[in-house]
């Protein structure tokens, strides 16, 4: 059948399922309704497939398929307050960095995310700030941290166009698996969910092993072949106790990955500079934690910081403009 009988075929079992309906019979509003929108999407992906590849769907297929990314999305919304998915944050950025004059013309892209494939697919954040700015320059390591330091962001800042600004996109990432599991991640051909951000958790694992040593900060140098995950343990060690006493293991590792973004930052705020360009060049910074999502689901952002930086001039808070309260 052509694509758009299929999907149409989809879209009437959906309605059947009263999914675009409370039990009210109000309709769906704000954020629940970006919540149904998201699970709704990835869900009718997912039976398009399969009506695709075997040539039928059931109701009960449709109903299992939506609740599933429901509570993906549900899971996520619990442990990490303002998430959104990927297209829903770039649109509200973008209209606030266009306010203040913020263009692909002149401004230069940079990411500090971590390298794992999975945070650089189509649909995420990542990507939809890419093709909204155009070349990047990457900055980042292990777990999102800015690792080319301040000869990396000094390289960037002199790529700057004349009388134009930076922007940093930066986070750490967690994972969410198909059986809801915060901290991991069901990787295509892989029968086993694995680790996802792999190196925050295996930092935090360490760290929790009485029988290793902790690597001291200034040891770090004792050790260049793995320099990124000796210092990632060194700081993830001063939080292991914050991390450990929450209550339950989704917990726990929504907990690692904020304290990792505030590494990150940290890292970040002590690279960068706003001595480049012109007077009127403002290095603009978004950070937060990413949340890889099942497939076919595109990934979240939890948007934790977004802000304007300017030589001589006062941090101007773009958060509140941009995501609310």
């Amino acid at each position: 059948l052509p694509y758009n009988i299929l999907l149409y075929i989809i879209l009437l079992v959906f309605q059947s399922l009263d999914i675009f309906k409370m039990g009210s019979g109000a309709s769906i509003q704000g954020e629940k309704q970006i919540l149904v929108e998201s699970a709704f999407q990835s869900s009718t992906q997912e039976m398009l497939e399969k009506l695709r590849s075997n040539g039928a769907v059931s109701y009960q297929e449709c109903l299992e398929s939506y609740e599933k990314f429901e509570k993906a999305v549900n899971t996520v919304k619990e442990n990490f307050e303002g998430a959104m998915d990927g297209s829903t944050l770039h649109s509200k950025c973008a209209k606030v960095l266009l306010k203040h004059g913020i263009t692909k013309e002149n401004t230069l892209y940079s990411q500090s995310i971590c390298p794992d494939e999975i945070n650089h697919e189509c649909g995420d954040i990542t990507n939809l700030f890419t093709e909204h700015l155009g070349e990047v320059f990457h900055m980042g390591g292990l777990a999102g941290l800015p690792f080319t330091g301040k000869t990396g962001f000094a390289a960037f800042s002199h790529h700057v166009p004349d009388d134009g600004n930076l922007f940093i996109l930066i986070g750490s990432h967690i994972g969410i698996s198909n059986n809801f599991e915060l901290g991991k991640f069901s990787r295509l051909g892989q029968e086993r969910d694995g680790t996802a951000c792999g190196a925050a958790v295996g930092a935090l694992n360490y760290c929790c092993d009485s029988t290793k040593e902790l690597p001291s900060f200034e040891s770090l140098g004792a050790n260049p072949s793995d320099y990124q995950m000796q210092y990632l343990i060194s700081k993830i060690a001063d939080q292991k106790d914050v991390i450990n006493g929450k209550e339950n293991e989704n917990l726990r590792q929504a907990e690692l990955a904020k304290v990792t973004y505030k590494i990150a930052q940290e890292f970040l705020d002590n690279i960068v500079a706003t001595d480049f360009g012109t007077k009127n060049s403002k290095l603009i910074i978004l950070g937060g934690v990413q949340v890889n999502m099942p497939r076919p689901m595109p990934d979240f952002f939890v948007p934790m910081k977004f802000e304007i930086r300017q030589n001589n001039q006062p941090t101007v808070d773009l958060y509140e403009e941009t995501f609310g309260k």
